[in-house]
This record gives C-alpha cells, sequence and structure tokens, in this order.
C-alpha cells in the first residue's frame, strides 16, 4: 500500500487555518447583525403601537365611546407626556372611569415617548387628540421612528427628527 492512499484527511494546520477565517468572518458580521437586530425590534415596535392605534379608533367607532391609547408604567397607569416607558396601554371610557382594554409590552430595549399623553380617538370617527409617538432604542444602534397622529385619528409612520431620543 502506498503513503498516498493512507492519508485522506486534512492536517491539523489546514484545519486551524480554516477555523481562523472562519472565525475573522463571524467576528465581521457580528456588528452588522446586532444593528439588524435593533432595527427590527424598533420597526416591530412601531407595527405594534401602529396597530394599536388603528383598533383603539376602530373600537371607539364600534362601542361608540371614547377610547385612550398612552404609554404606561408596569402597573398599567399612563405616564406624562415625554417620559420614556416599555409599556402602553388602551383603555375605554366608562361612567365610572378609564377601564383598560389591552396592555402591551414593546420588545427588550425599545422605549416609547409620547407628545401628548393620553391619545384620544372620539366615537364619531372624525377626531383625535394630534400627537406623536417616539419609538427609540436604547443601545441607540438603531434609528428611531415616529408615529404621527392626526387630528382626523389617521396614524402614519415618519422618520423621528435628529435628537428625539435623547
Amino acid at each position: 500500500m502506498s503513503l498516498k492512499n493512507r492519508c485522506r484527511g486534512v492536517t491539523l494546520i489546514e484545519l486551524c487555518f480554516g477555523l481562523a477565517i472562519v472565525a475573522v468572518i463571524a467576528g465581521m458580521s457580528a456588528p452588522g447583525f446586532q444593528s439588524a437586530l435593533r432595527a427590527a425590534a424598533v420597526r416591530s415596535a412601531a407595527f405594534d403601537l401602529l396597530a394599536g392605534l388603528q383598533n383603539t379608533r376602530g373600537n371607539a367607532i364600534l362601542e361608540s365611546r371614547p377610547q385612550d391609547l398612552c404609554p404606561s408604567d408596569s402597573m398599567g397607569n399612563c405616564v406624562g407626556a415625554g417620559v420614556a416607558t416599555p409599556y402602553w396601554r388602551a383603555s375605554v371610557e366608562t361612567d365610572s372611569g378609564n377601564l383598560a382594554v389591552a396592555s402591551h409590552i414593546l420588545p427588550a430595549g425599545v422605549v416609547v415617548r409620547s407628545s401628548r399623553s393620553p391619545l384620544r380617538f372620539s366615537p364619531d370617527a372624525l377626531g383625535a387628540s394630534t400627537g406623536t409617538l417616539t419609538i427609540c432604542d436604547e443601545q441607540r444602534v438603531a434609528a428611531p421612528r415616529a408615529i404621527v397622529l392626526s387630528l382626523s385619528g389617521r396614524a402614519r409612520l415618519a422618520t423621528a427628527p435628529a435628537g428625539a431620543c435623547p
């Protein structure tokens, strides 16, 4: 038997070089991957809030009662305008006060702040309180997003202004 037929595997040196190349490529892609994950978390939070606004508006029309959406604390209480929090809630106005309909938490490391709290929808579908919800990445990796609520109650996604997330 010749020596060539017995040696069919890779040598230890070839294996080390191959692993080194894989490690370098993985190290170069890690920061880009983190950026993509944070951007996806901010985008997910923006779409979640947008759906919450549209649902709250629809419920106000359907139930013929004013409904509110606001950033909240962990107990479900509305927080003031400009306060950053990872929670938000929707509530309906009843004769005995506001009743929480839905509470949500945003992805980890993502917070929302509102220019006005609460954002109120009227039951006639013709009006709402204007305001802007700004969604921020606490790690400052992803760009912030904004949801602008018009006087007619329609919400749209927008680019958040520079410095929107202090």
